[in-house]
């Protein structure tokens, strides 16, 4: 499945706005940008401050449906064991010593190792906004705490993330193609439309229902959305054409085989 929403890397000023559309939509907004912006923001919006490491929900943003535990449990580990150091670690320290400096309570102790963390994210966003790489400075807090390590021949942390959530989807929707229409290829519309008299529409009331009781929340809310309309759409009339839809089908049948 694929966004298919409104995506802006890096909002403007002058379209700021549009933060109060009544659409989803994933938008990168500069922090010198966000004050400003405050005023436009929906009610329904969540706000991702990656600076920070904190999630805020709007006053109005719906309740998102618990996911099934053991596969929750699953994501979770997934998520922890490849990008559960990406905050810390962007500012020369891990997790582990952050929890530990918090549990031992030594409110100095952790406020220096904070104060620390910030300075060396200031300094290389600062970099990272400088039209060229200038060289550190001999004092540079990057130099003194940078714990980078390339990792040659392993497999990226984003592709093991990516690989998660693949897992994840394949086993919620692993029975999905047994409730797919069979469409006559005269035939062009969505899932969703009134053409049942020959059968092509997906039959998404009896997929949930036919799936074990904590599945059923999570899925009521997918086969909602856009996103699953358009996967089901182009699976319906362009699967032979659609690299993606293969691979997590064959994907599927992996983890069948698995089981």
């Amino acid at each position: 499945m694929r966004w298919s929403h409104l995506y802006i890397p890096c909002l403007p000023r002058f379209l700021t706005p549009m933060l109060d559309a009544p659409m989803p939509y994933l938008c990168g907004i500069s922090r010198e940008i966000f004050p400003l912006a405050v005023a436009d923001i929906s009610d329904e919006t969540v706000v991702v401050d990656l600076d920070r490491n904190v999630i805020t929900m709007g006053t109005h943003t719906p309740e998102l449906p618990f996911l099934p535990h053991r596969r929750k449990l699953k994501l979770e580990e997934t998520l922890e064991r490849h990008a559960g150091d990406v905050f810390w670690k962007a500012r020369g320290l891990t997790s582990l010593e952050v929890e530990q400096a918090r549990l031992d309570g030594d409110e100095n102790r952790l406020a220096k190792m904070l104060g620390t963390a910030d300075a060396i994210w200031d300094e290389k966003i600062c970099m990272m906004d400088e039209a060229f790489n200038l060289a550190h400075a001999p004092d540079s807090m990057s130099l003194m705490f940078s714990g980078d390590e390339a990792e040659y021949g392993k497999q990226s942390r984003w592709d093991a993330v990516q690989e998660g959530f693949l897992r994840f989807y394949a086993s919620m929707l692993k029975d999905y193609r047994k409730f797919m229409p069979s469409v006559p290829k005269n035939k062009q519309s969505t899932w969703r439309g009134p053409d049942s008299e020959y059968g092509g529409r997906f039959l998404a009331e009896e997929f949930v229902q036919s799936q074990p009781p904590e599945f059923e929340p999570f899925l009521e809310e997918l086969i909602g959305t856009q996103q699953f309309d358009d996967f089901i759409t182009r699976r319906m009339y362009n699967a032979g054409d659609a690299p993606d839809i293969k691979f997590f089908d064959q994907s599927i049948d992996a983890k069948r085989n698995r089981s």
